[in-house]
């Protein structure tokens, strides 16, 4: 089903451009719709003014006029600003993350005002957060929240569905379990995810009853459809693989890109079946140097 953009000022506004993601993301829209765009309407946002001028300036090799890119100043705990934003729009995309620290008033802003709701999160405390807390609303008000839209966990989720449709229409039937095996991958971790696993840490030590949702293989999933299980799937050390003939251990983003997997299914009525299991793994070349690399 498409995302209705609910006839406002702007489709989409960028929350968070001036942190490294988010600069990346105003960078593309510029770049690829342009200042002005008849069919498509776009504005960034932050927190900090001066930033964003400085922003908007550094961006004139790719458009001479970019110091008119429109422009909202929004705080994460100001809500009658974050409420002037999210009401111009019909989709915000969040990059100001720890998302556990700074997401969920914009979230309940976006439901407030059925504007639908992107982000990058990889925090699974605060998905459940926003789970508990704006689900339902959202429905109500026809509006989306759709967390963790890079690399957690759009290969992982869009890969799964995708493999699933191609085994039904070839096969006429879907797979009961798929495992993904990642053996080289480049780039780094940034200081905003950095941050996010340090405050995702500091959560639970604040919130022990919480514990349980890092613990739990189907913590996203809705609570009336966690699965049976009498032992959880998820891979939790490291192991020799006799499918591929190498050692394995868990892959560093398995921990939110598998249970997003699972919730999709669970929220698709099972599609993939009630006992459908995922898994994501790093594997390591065999012999004892593949054996200790997996440390």
């Amino acid at each position: 089903m498409m995302v209705e953009l609910k006839n406002k000022k702007y489709d989409l506004i960028v929350f968070g451009v001036t942190g490294f993601t988010g600069r990346l993301v105003a960078e593309y829209l510029l770049t690829n719709y342009g200042l002005y765009n008849s069919k498509f309407t776009w504005a960034i946002a932050g927190r900090n003014k001066k930033k964003l001028k400085e922003l908007k300036k550094s961006f004139t090799h790719i458009d001479p006029e970019s110091e008119k890119i429109d422009t909202f100043v929004a705080d994460s705990f100001d809500s009658k600003s974050l409420d002037t934003m999210t009401s111009s729009c019909g989709i915000i995309i969040s990059t100001v993350g720890p998302y556990i620290k700074y997401g969920l008033p914009l979230v309940e802003s976006c439901v407030k005002n059925s504007t639908n709701y992107f982000d990058l999160t990889g925090e699974v405390p605060f998905i459940r957060e926003s789970i508990d807390l704006f689900h339902e609303k959202a429905i109500k008000n026809k509006c989306r929240i759709i967390h963790s839209c890079g690399f957690d966990s759009i290969p992982s989720d869009l890969g799964v569905l995708l493999l699933q449709r191609y085994c039904l229409k070839k096969y006429n039937k879907v797979c009961n379990e798929v495992n993904l095996y990642v053996e080289a991958l480049k780039g780094g971790l940034s200081g905003g995810t950095i941050a996010s696993m340090i405050n995702v840490m500091k959560y639970v030590d604040l919130h022990p009853e919480k514990k349980n949702i890092l613990n739990s293989s189907f913590s996203l999933n809705p609570i009336k459809k966690m699965y049976n299980h009498e032992q959880e799937p998820t891979l939790r050390s490291i192991r020799w693989d006799n499918t591929i003939k190498k050692w394995i251990c868990p892959f560093l983003m398995s921990g939110i890109n598998t249970r997003i997997v699972r919730r999709t299914n669970a929220i698709a009525e099972f599609s993939y079946g009630d006992r459908f299991e995922y898994n994501e793994m790093s594997s390591f070349k065999n012999g004892l140097n593949g054996f200790l690399r997996a440390f």
